[in-house]
């Protein structure tokens, strides 16, 4: 007999879950392809879960089992050969070929002998001994194929192989020391051949991570999910260790095994409220895992993803931009915590709150010098321990050194300017940094840094708006005032040689009154914070309001009015007002002297309209369209460029609109057209509302 017999209930189990493990790998290999010849690959790995399930079945002594076996070591040559032979071009046996030929003909006839053997009704046990010497023998010849495959691939080809012919190398050694010991000792390795069935799953999982590592175009497995397999196949391992051990104390009873397994327990339920419950060993797990199973430290896809998150989290209100740059950046090294340090030295923020007791102020100048010009990462502890170059550690402050729970200091650079600098806490698992953190840190510290820049950017901006609102209102103000400083003026040099006048007195008080009513809205106005809006809706007779406007006018400039006898709007008479005394001045001011401004006034079914035409200069397309209508932007020396604007504004708060048609050279019209009041009674005319005078137009 060659083995133990029959295997026990949990190791038959065992061979069965191994059979299905490789069955998988072989419907995952056909289906997903492979770097490897395909082909070989599914066939060898069928026939192993064949000999796998005719193991847990039949045991391990049985001559179908010796046959699967045979059948699975063809397979397995076949596959060698096959990655041997794309490799060579040239189609020719060659030495290595010839062995690759004799194996394969030994086997086969083992394999043939056996069959005979049991179709002819002999007992196949007689054939114990050279089954165990032919085994022998195959194994070292594969074991030497196997290094001949190694050393001749190249170095990509060879990180391709190492997994699966590690794998390979594995069994074909567990075989070797299994028949070697039987041949050599003259009884069989009962105990080895009990544990093949666990030995194969071992196996598997070195191929089945071979399958998974990425080729061309093929899936790979993110991150999160490789530690959650590695989790699932540590759990499946220690249950595979349990089955193991209840196989092979099957037949031990009373104390002892009692104590086994309640030392198992204990030992099971420790280990995992450990995993669980302390955070320095799951640290500690992730780097071993990102060590031996990864070839690069950060999955980058999902640590850009999680870091542009971070700094994009409008929701988190309890974090400002700047702490959410200093987690953004401590997460990327697992750090437990960190500050962001203004340029000028002071703290701009901790996160978590007090997690470094840093001191409020910080003076770092001639450091962030040296960080603004080489851009580096500077290790805290290269620094304490006297490493680091010398400039490094002649600039870095002594409160850095000397605040040993500080691990490293980040820069943040944006167009060549130190925005800040980012003080990161050390790791549950500390570590030096190597070539991958600093790149990936460099390339995050100038994205956080542009994130903070176009913060700074946006509330300066925010604040610009603020008082460029304040500026506009206030300069409205200034521009009413300087009308009516103006009218007061006139009204001054009038007083002198008509103040005995009693109609003159008359008209003085009424422009008094004018002005402070005036001065009033402009104060109510300038304290708003909303745009123009009419208070009241009433019938305005423009055709009044024009006749006292040219009136008034008429002593400074000739001024005409033409057209309806009584054209009647919707709207607010002091808001017309205003915006007549805008664009009638304006005219003035562009007429050459003797050429009248005109005010015509005209009727259609829905609307009235008056518009003020001059013949003077006028204005180009691109000044109408570009500036006419925008505040501060004027074409007069002194002037404040917002009547154009303030008068769109008051039309539109009316309900109505203002255009404006202008050749250079030949004159400018602007056109009023608010919506008819014909159904709406005129109130009469209030103190203020009487033929204007030459003070109260000016």
């Amino acid at each position: 007999m060659t083995g133990g017999g029959m295997l026990s209930g949990g190791l038959a189990l065992v061979a069965v879950v191994a059979a299905l493990a490789y069955g998988a790998l072989a419907l995952v290999t056909a289906v997903r392809g492979s770097p490897l010849p395909r082909r070989p690959q599914v066939v060898a790995l069928s026939v192993t879960a064949c000999w796998l399930t005719i193991l847990g079945l039949f045991g391990t002594d049985s001559p179908v089992a010796w046959v699967a076996e045979g059948a699975r070591n063809l397979g397995w040559l076949w596959f060698m050969a096959a990655i041997a032979g794309t490799r060579d071009g040239d189609r020719r046996i060659g030495p290595v070929g010839w062995i690759y030929v004799g194996l394969f003909a030994i086997q086969a006839v083992m394999a043939s002998v056996l069959i005979a053997a049991m179709a002819s009704g002999n007992n196949a046990a007689d054939l114990v001994r050279q089954f165990e010497l032919v085994q022998m023998l195959f194994a070292a010849g594969v074991l030497v194929l196997l290094h001949n495959l190694v050393e001749a691939a190249n170095a990509e080809e060879r990180r391709a192989l190492v997994l699966p012919l590690g794998g390979l190398a594995a069994l074909w050694v567990y075989d070797l020391n299994l028949y070697a010991i039987g041949y050599l000792g003259g009884e069989p390795a009962s105990l080895l051949h009990a544990l093949r069935p666990a030995a194969a799953i071992a196996i598997a999982l070195a191929l089945g991570v071979a399958a998974m590592r990425p080729s061309g175009h093929a899936v790979r497995l993110s991150r999160p999910v490789a530690f959650r397999s590695l989790a699932v196949a540590s759990v499946a391992g220690w249950l595979l260790l349990l089955a193991i051990i209840s196989g092979l104390m099957g037949g031990v009873g009373g104390q002892f095994a009692a104590r086994a397994q309640i030392a198992v327990l204990t030992g099971t339920t420790a280990a995992i409220a450990s995993l669980f419950l302390s955070a320095r060993l799951r640290a500690l797990f992730r780097v071993w895992t990102v060590k031996h199973f990864f070839e690069h430290r950060y999955d980058y896809r999902s640590e850009w993803l999680r870091f542009t998150a971070t700094l994009n989290r409008p929701a988190d209100k309890a974090l400002s931009i700047d702490a959410r740059v200093v987690k953004a950046m401590a997460d990327i090294v697992e750090s437990s915590g960190g500050a962001l340090i203004a340029p000028d030295g002071s703290m701009v923020s901790e996160w978590p709150k007090d997690a470094l007791h840093l001191p409020p102020r910080l003076d770092w100048s001639e450091f962030g010098q040296l960080l603004a010009n080489s851009e580096r990462i500077v290790q805290l502890d290269e620094v304490r321990a006297g490493r680091a170059p010398a400039e490094e550690c002649e600039a870095t402050p002594a409160a850095l050194v000397e605040h040993h729970a500080l691990w490293i200091a980040v820069p943040l650079i944006h167009m060549g300017e130190v925005e800040g600098l980012v003080l990161l806490g050390r790791p549950l698992i500390d570590r030096a940094l190597d070539w991958e953190d600093f790149d990936l840190l460099k390339v995050a510290a100038r994205q956080a840094a542009s994130h903070l820049a176009q913060a700074r950017g946006a509330e300066a901006l925010a604040e610009s708006v603020r008082f460029e609102e304040f500026h506009r209102r206030f300069a409205f103000m200034m521009h009413d005032v300087k009308n009516l400083a103006s009218q007061m003026s006139v009204l001054a040099r009038n007083a002198e040689r008509h103040g005995d006048n009693p109609e003159f007195r008359e008209d003085m008080v009424a422009t008094l009154r004018f002005s402070a009513d005036r001065l009033a809205q402009m104060m109510q106005r300038l304290s708003q914070q909303e745009r123009v809006r009419v208070d009241r809706v009433e019938a305005v007779d423009l055709t009044g309001i024009a006749g006292r406007l040219a009136t008034a006018k008429r002593s400074q400039h000739p001024v005409e009015v033409i057209g309806a006898a009584r054209a009647r709007a919707r709207g607010e008479r002091e808001m017309v007002e205003q915006l007549l005394i805008h664009l009638v001045q304006n005219a003035i001011d562009a007429s050459p002297d003797g050429t009248p401004v005109r005010l015509i006034l005209g009727e259609t079914p829905a609307h009235v309209t008056l518009t003020v035409a001059d013949q003077g200069v006028g204005m180009s397309p691109e000044f109408i369209r570009s500036h006419l209508f925008r505040p501060f932007n004027s074409t007069k020396e002194g002037g404040f460029g917002i009547g154009a604007y303030q008068a769109r504004q008051l039309a539109e708060a009316m309900g109505g609109t203002l255009a404006v048609e202008s050749r250079e050279g030949v004159g400018t019209s602007f056109t009023l057209s608010l919506t008819r009041a014909d159904s709406i009674a005129i109130p009469d005319a209030p103190p203020s509302a009487t033929p204007l005078s030459e003070s109260e137009a000016a």
